[in-house]
């Protein structure tokens, strides 16, 4: 449903990580290598003067992970564990290929593509790549220090690199491209209140309405789902820590958890409508299942998606080896600004990209230095 809302973002919110990966992808395609250790390596090379700086920003990755490093050579950045676990050339691989910039479906198998070129072949962005290939290569080329600052995740992408993604992104005559126009346009919004009327905001599309709209119901249906199992999972970690057994029958469960499920019961009657508009498959047969299934039952297939903090096994239910970790939302999403739905975090993240493409500070960078990623 972020998809549908917002078609082809991917996790991306602010633009510096397409340049560092057409230029990643186009020195691996010199290098003759895979683009995923070279990724890796550009980006943990430009995160070298914020991460000095220690900058409270969600745009840094790597303050505490990469503290004392003093080898920053190609080859020695490229080597696995080095960088962080989620470094966030991960959320490109969509947008990159969405945007035009790159072919392929895996970010190492990438080659690049039509806008890719196009931005290579811009002056500003030749002169880093050249740099970069050097130090690639292995030498210690004049300009790094430079490139290194021009390219931090904090610093102002270059006008002329800002046109193009901006283009890329809300350019053309195709359903992606309009659903993205359409929404830049609006300016902020929609905000999940606005989402409960059944006419479309101005510029917004019938289809596109349905689909945003489905999408937050949906998303809070699931909400109230993982409520269920919050609350299966306290119960169960209650009797484990009382030194008895961490299981429950179908029945004890139902009683241990009967008002969260009414509440999911009673968001799949007063969400449904907008879910079923949508026809998506996987949506309405998990409303089907809230809607239909007698409680013990729904329970089972609760248990049976989760199946790693909550466990369905020979007829009962159990704490799964990831007991203690229920998931919580990913720390390098900006934080929703209360006039966007919530519940489709690509609405926000869109709002920071455009705002930043247009020449403005993006709303979605500063964060505290508790909440900065590893």
């Amino acid at each position: 449903f972020n998809d549908r809302s917002v078609p082809g973002l991917g996790g991306m919110w602010f633009p510096m990580p397409i340049l560092w990966s057409v230029l990643a992808v186009s020195i691996a395609e010199e290098l003759g290598v895979s683009a995923l250790p070279v990724g890796n390596a550009f980006e943990a090379l430009m995160m070298r003067q914020a991460t000095k700086e220690g900058l409270a920003d969600r745009r840094v990755r790597g303050v505490r992970k990469m503290q004392g490093l003093e080898d920053w050579s190609f080859k020695n950045l490229k080597r696995r564990g080095t960088y962080v676990v989620q470094p966030i050339r991960m959320a490109m691989v969509q947008p990159l290929v969405a945007l035009g910039f790159v072919r392929g479906s895996r970010y190492g198998a990438f080659t690049i593509h039509t806008a890719g070129t196009q931005m290579l072949n811009l002056p500003v962005i030749a002169n880093y790549r050249q740099v970069l290939s050097a130090w690639a290569h292995g030498k210690k080329p004049r300009g790094l220090n430079k490139v290194i600052a021009d390219l931090s995740p904090t610093s102002v992408v270059p006008y002329e690199v800002r046109k193009l993604i901006l283009a890329r992104l809300i350019r053309g005559d195709d359903q992606s491209a309009s659903r993205r126009r359409a929404l830049v346009e609006l300016g902020v919004g929609p905000s999940a209140s606005q989402l409960d009327a059944v006419e479309p905001l101005s510029g917004i599309t019938a289809d596109h309405w349905t689909d945003l709209r489905a999408g937050a119901a949906f998303m809070d249906l699931r909400s109230a789902a993982l409520a269920v199992l919050y609350h299966l999972e306290e119960r169960l970690l209650q009797l484990r820590d009382a030194n008895e057994a961490a299981l429950l029958s179908a029945d004890e469960a139902s009683k241990a958890v009967g008002e969260s499920l009414a509440e999911l019961r009673q968001f799949a009657r007063q969400l449904g409508a907008r879910i079923d508009a949508a026809d998506e498959a996987s949506s309405r047969k998990f409303l089907s299942e809230v809607r239909g299934l007698p409680d013990h039952q729904l329970l089972q297939k609760l248990a049976e998606r989760d199946g790693t903090v909550i466990r369905w096994r020979d007829g009962r239910i159990g704490l799964g080896p990831a007991a203690g970790e229920m998931p919580s939302i990913d720390a390098s999403e900006p934080s929703n600004d209360a006039e966007f739905a919530p519940q489709l975090f690509r609405l926000y993240n869109l709002h920071c990209l455009s705002t930043e493409l247009n020449g403005d500070v993006n709303p979605g960078c500063r964060v505290s230095a508790d909440e900065e990623p590893a």
